[in-house]
């Protein structure tokens, strides 16, 4: 992925194409959905990833069940397929027309050169299923990352080098390019030995915007990982510039990664097209390869091109390396034993910043670290800065995402024509991730479809002023500079695209409540408060600034999804002595299969500068929830984001009201609320069901 694209090249981007399961998988007790994606993968020689949409597999005929939304729900396996294909379908989010997808893939934005252009987008896919099982990948474009549009599938000539699958990957004839990684063996995963020659990396290009990509004759362009290595993996290639690490490597000849050849059975290395170290690129992209060492931890692989048409590269070092099962802080999740979907970048205050004042993050997937649930997956970050051999040392860590999200990717894309001086703003980061389901696959077949992309997001480092102590704290935040009893904060930002106000200004209605004050117990502890307007569907946004008290011990945010006895309800709250927020999903559904359990994320309230003097005053909680039927997204004070998923099976469960509990007053103020959302899909019809398949019980998947 570029910072800049350069050179010759027309950009170097991501793709992916992974694993998530090939067990079967029937329904679980809470916290167990998605399953980890590296989990055991049966081993089948016929496996692939194609890119072609069946149209020629045995129909599966639904069953004709009347549903009642107004009682308590069937057992929904008793129900016929696609049969509840709308109900909680989101309408605004980047999603597939059915069936299963997963990860974001070449990411990318095609500049006309006169201020505009056109956003192109993959992802994983499987057809006429709702399982991970034989991927393919599909796409769609867009003028404004909001609205998009599908284009046509393409059929992919496998290699032997990917006839496994495809997983994640970025950046050769001045055509959009992309290195992906290809698979040759399964099982794979981070828990099992790791078979040599599973993963190497490979190029493809697309002369036609994307509809089709040709892979590169000679692949793979990397062979193996660096000798030595007891590898959990070696996947996920990641291609940026750096002048720092350009700088900082520059005396590092590498060692060339040696190519294979593969006839079938195994994989050969040869002296074919060895990248010579004494090579010298001007502006060289570097890549990076995800992975980790058994019984060591995680760590990320740094490569540089070594030649021009980037077919050749030598092996630098670890970027960043740590010991398995590590936790930065409370605030900064678990960095794992494998890391994956990694991605290199340096900001500023408005998006890329590559040069000086810029600061240098690495997001990644992480794996192991989170048994609690949530797959076993965090996606999470880290800050710092590069020591003389181009490793990346700590200064502070954190959460992309809270919730039910994983495989995030950025791309650059320039200011929008029209804003200020756009010509010579940086470039914006643009950061997409995959939310998966939370339903424990149960009811799979009767809803049709399973999972989506986050809504799109800005990438920026948030600087701020406090006087408060808490400062010294290890967290998500670094001090900048000390002042007396102030200090100068950093972090990464991050909040909805401003692309993302067309779901606002889409919006048929639109409201706002008076201020409110919850003066503490006795006074609606807990109790059901409406909004005096009440929104008449599951698609809308809500806006909010709430003002806690410095000592406070309440519990204060709304319930969403509520229905007119109270039988479902969603609490979406800040527990401002836990310094959490929480979503509270114990009635969020009758649907009992569902996964109910509670979702928490860590955000704090700093004490700021007040006035003249040292007089401080406690940070209001500026919340924004993007209510789209069943995935719902909260954001809060440009550094915090969570997505979770619900599922309310009644029609009527569209109440909002305020939530509060204990002793201490809040205050609510700049209550908005924009209802009825942008169709992100306006060519599509309302239901884009398809037949679904099953491909019988001899496959390395669950089948559906």
């Amino acid at each position: 992925m570029p910072i800049v694209p350069a050179g010759p090249v027309a950009g170097v981007y991501s793709v992916s194409c992974r694993p998530h399961s090939t067990s079967f998988m029937p329904p679980m007790a809470p916290r167990s959905q998605p399953r980890n994606r590296r989990a055991l993968l049966s081993a089948v020689a016929s496996a692939t990833c194609s890119s072609a949409w069946a149209s020629s597999w045995p129909e599966i005929i639904p069953r004709a069940n009347a549903i009642d939304f107004s009682s308590a729900p069937p057992n929904l396996t008793t129900l016929g397929n696609n049969s509840l294909f709308t109900h909680w379908r989101p309408k605004a989010h980047f999603i597939a027309p059915n069936s299963w997808m997963n990860d974001p893939m070449t990411l990318w934005y095609k500049a006309d050169g006169q201020g505009g252009g056109k956003f192109k987008a993959s992802y994983q896919a499987h057809p006429h299923h709702v399982q991970w099982g034989n991927i393919s990948q599909a796409s769609a474009a867009s003028d404004d990352l909001i609205h998009w549009k599908d284009v046509p599938s393409w059929k992919d000539d496998r290699q032997p080098n990917d006839r496994l699958g495809v997983f994640d990957g970025t950046g050769y004839k001045g055509f959009p390019t992309v290195i992906y990684t290809g698979v040759k063996y399964l099982p794979t995963g981070w828990t099992i030995p790791y078979t040599p020659g599973t993963e190497t990396q490979n190029l493809a290009w697309t002369e036609d915007d994307g509809v089709t990509w040709k892979k590169l004759e000679t692949n793979p362009v990397m062979g193996g990982p660096p000798e030595g290595m007891n590898i959990t993996a070696w996947r996920d290639p990641w291609l940026f510039q750096s002048t720092t690490i350009e700088r900082l490597t520059a005396s590092n000849p590498g060692v060339p990664v040696p190519p294979t050849t593969f006839n079938g059975t195994t994989a050969n290395v040869t002296n074919t097209n060895i990248a010579d170290t004494n090579v010298t690129i001007k502006d060289p992209w570097f890549a990076t390869v995800s992975g980790g060492e058994k019984g060591v931890g995680p760590h990320l692989l740094l490569y540089r091109q070594a030649s021009e048409d980037f077919t050749k590269w030598v092996y630098l070092g670890q970027i960043f390396q740590h010991a398995g099962n590590y936790s930065w802080s409370e605030w900064s999740g678990n960095w794992g034993w494998n890391f994956e979907v990694s991605t290199v970048v340096r900001l500023g205050t408005e998006g890329d910043q590559p040069g000086a004042g810029g600061r240098d993050f690495i997001c990644m997937g992480t794996e192991g670290g989170r048994p609690d649930g949530w797959a076993n997956h965090w996606p999470l970050w880290v800050r710092g800065n590069y020591s003389d051999a181009a490793q990346m040392v700590p200064e502070y860590a954190g959460v992309v995402d809270w919730g039910e999200t994983y495989a995030f990717m950025s791309f650059p894309i320039p200011r929008k024509k029209g804003s200020k001086d756009y010509k010579n703003q940086p470039t914006r980061q643009i950061l997409f991730g995959w939310t998966y389901e939370d339903d424990n696959n149960y009811g799979l077949l009767a809803k049709g479809w399973n999972g989506a992309f986050t809504l799109p997001r800005d990438m920026f480092v948030k600087k701020w002023t406090v006087r408060d102590p808490r400062a010294e704290e290890r967290g998500s935040w670094g001090i900048v500079s000390r002042s007396g009893s102030s200090y100068d904060l950093e972090t990464l930002g991050s909040r909805p695209a401003e692309e993302v106000n067309a779901l606002m200004n889409e919006s048929k209605t639109k409201w706002s409540e008076k201020s409110w004050t919850y003066s503490g117990s006795g006074s609606n502890n807990g109790a059901w408060k409406a909004l005096s307007k009440q929104p008449k569907s599951r698609f809308y946004v809500l806006s909010a600034t709430l003002a806690f008290n410095s000592s406070s011990d309440a519990q204060a945010g709304f319930t969403i999804f509520r229905s007119p006895d109270g039988s479902e309800q969603t609490h979406v709250y800040y527990d401002f002595a836990a310094e959490t927020i929480r979503v509270d999903r114990s009635k969020s559904s009758l649907v009992t299969g569902f996964n109910l359990g509670p979702e928490a994320g860590k955000l704090r309230l700093w004490n700021v500068p007040s006035g003249k003097g040292n007089g401080t005053k406690l940070e209001t909680l500026d919340l924004k929830v993007f209510v789209d039927n069943s995935i719902v997204e909260i954001y809060a004070n440009d550094v915090f984001a969570m997505t979770t998923r619900i599922y309310p099976w009644r029609d009527d469960s569209n109440g909002l009201g305020y939530y509060t509990s204990g002793s201490s007053s809040v205050k609510y103020s700049n209550v908005k609320v924009w209802e009825g959302l942008t169709n992100a899909w306006p060519e599509r019809p309302a239901n884009s069901s398809n037949k679904l398949v099953w491909d019988g019980p001899d496959v390395p998947w669950a089948g559906w």
